[in-house]
């Protein structure tokens, strides 16, 4: 018998969200055949997002079909079983409820079996982001608690829980660790600090293909500095089909890259480029601007806006899906001899499962895949350097060479939820608090 999946091939999927938690997709509806009505599109942006159906008080089993523009399938079929006899017993608090595995950017409607329709029901559609990259964490255990109240009511009866209701619901995120990384963990700080202003380093790009649009070999004005630079392309006077191939040699090896051009905007090569052979493409009319850097400067400070996140987990087993997922308590640890470490506890707004629970296998990720980000690599705790500055000094001026064997930076940001009244047991909000640095 083959060994199956574990925890061992567990992956996470991370965006920033552009709105905080689940989103409303189409009001309490009666289920219909075909149901168009009423409905606000996705606000995933170019990810797309998760369709999440939740269906009360229906009689009988049958299918629910999301049909719209969706990756990796745009037509999604949900198969909703007969109540139990406990759902029937409270159809107004019973509910059945799934995660859409495809992410989209596009509903159309969605259509409901006849025996659904003929036994009633009333259908909630929500949406939250889906993920946008993968990033390399190394432990990350969360937990959805609902707790419970049982009244001890005079009864004439020695029974206690003879009623049980379910309170509000507080999922947990109790353990997030990783590896510190240049660019994919950049997550760590929006969470816990919040989003930095950003420079470029050096401040005045350099310029690798002066204004022009695309053509087959477009001039390139300037080699990149070594070590090698990161190119930033900038794109007006769109038109349908841009996109250009970048030949040329990153760390030591031969590099080729297609960036796709869909619309006016900025671009970033995926590539460290030391030197370029050629850039070029179908000629097209879209204008590109072409400049190089070494990397990205942010300075974040107590008064930046921290950001909430959408966090996807496969852990071997399942797969989950966190939306409005904010940080309370982060870590850095720097040991001279070792790894740079990073650490996160918080909470979410829900732990949902994706897709059809009532499959088998369940051994297989459904959250959406990314490729695993090998160009990016950890931090050694020896490539730090420490500065200590008079508190009315320039920062980064005074270079100490004396601080030894660790640094550990500890913060603690905590986040306060409010479940306020929308008839829902998920907060709608959640406030920060003032934050507590420890070195």
């Amino acid at each position: 018998m083959p060994l199956l999946g574990t925890a061992a091939r567990g992956q996470t999927n991370i965006a920033i969200e552009a709105v905080s938690g689940e989103q409303p997709v189409m009001a309490a509806t009666a289920i219909a055949t075909t149901m168009s009505a009423g409905i606000t599109q996705p606000s995933g942006g170019s990810v797309g997002s998760r369709i999440r159906l939740i269906l009360f008080g229906w009689s009988a089993s049958g299918t629910i079909t999301i049909n719209g523009t969706g990756v990796p399938a745009s037509t999604e079929v949900a198969t909703v079983p007969a109540p139990t006899p406990q759902q029937l017993q409270s159809p107004q608090l019973a509910t059945f409820e799934y995660e859409s595995v495809n992410l989209y950017t596009a509903i159309t409607n969605f259509q409901c079996s006849a025996p659904l329709v003929t036994g009633g029901g009333v259908l909630v559609v929500k949406q939250c982001q889906g993920g946008k990259f993968n990033i390399p964490d190394t432990a990350f255990k969360s937990g959805r608690k609902v707790p419970t109240y049982s009244p001890n009511e005079h009864s004439g009866l020695m029974a206690r829980d003879k009623k049980i209701i379910a309170t509000v619901n507080e999922p947990d995120i109790g353990t997030w660790d990783s590896d510190f990384y240049g660019d994919l963990s950049l997550y760590w700080v929006y969470l816990m600090v919040g989003s930095p202003t950003w420079v470029t380093i050096p401040a005045a790009p350099l310029s690798v293909v002066a204004s022009a649009t695309i053509t087959a070999a477009m001039t390139i004005a300037n080699q990149p500095t070594a070590p090698g630079m990161k190119l930033i392309i900038v794109a007006s006077t769109w038109a349908s089909g841009a996109a250009i191939t970048i030949v040329g040699t990153s760390y030591g090896l031969p590099a080729t890259e297609v960036v796709t051009i869909g619309a006016n905007g900025t671009y970033y090569s995926a590539n460290v480029y030391s030197a370029i052979t050629s850039i070029g493409g179908t000629t097209n009319a879209t204008t590109l601007v072409i400049t190089g850097v070494f990397g990205w400067w942010g300075t974040a400070t107590s008064e930046s806006t921290r950001q909430t996140a959408v966090v996807e987990h496969f852990d071997g087993s399942a797969s989950w899906v966190h939306p409005f997922t904010y940080t309370t308590d982060g870590e850095m640890t720097i040991p001279n001899k070792g790894e740079v470490k990073l650490s996160l506890k918080g909470g979410a707004q829900d732990k949902i499962p994706i897709g059809d629970r009532t499959t088998n296998p369940l051994n297989v990720s459904r959250i959406a895949s990314i490729g695993a980000p090998l160009a990016d690599m950890p931090v050694a705790g020896w490539q730090t350097r420490v500065w200590i500055d008079a508190i009315t000094g320039t920062a980064g001026a005074t270079d100490s060479q004396d601080v030894d064997e660790e640094i550990k930076v500890s913060i603690k940001a905590g986040v306060e939820p409010h479940w306020t009244f929308v008839n829902s047991q998920n907060f709608s909000r959640a406030y920060p608090q003032k934050p507590d640095c420890a070195r």
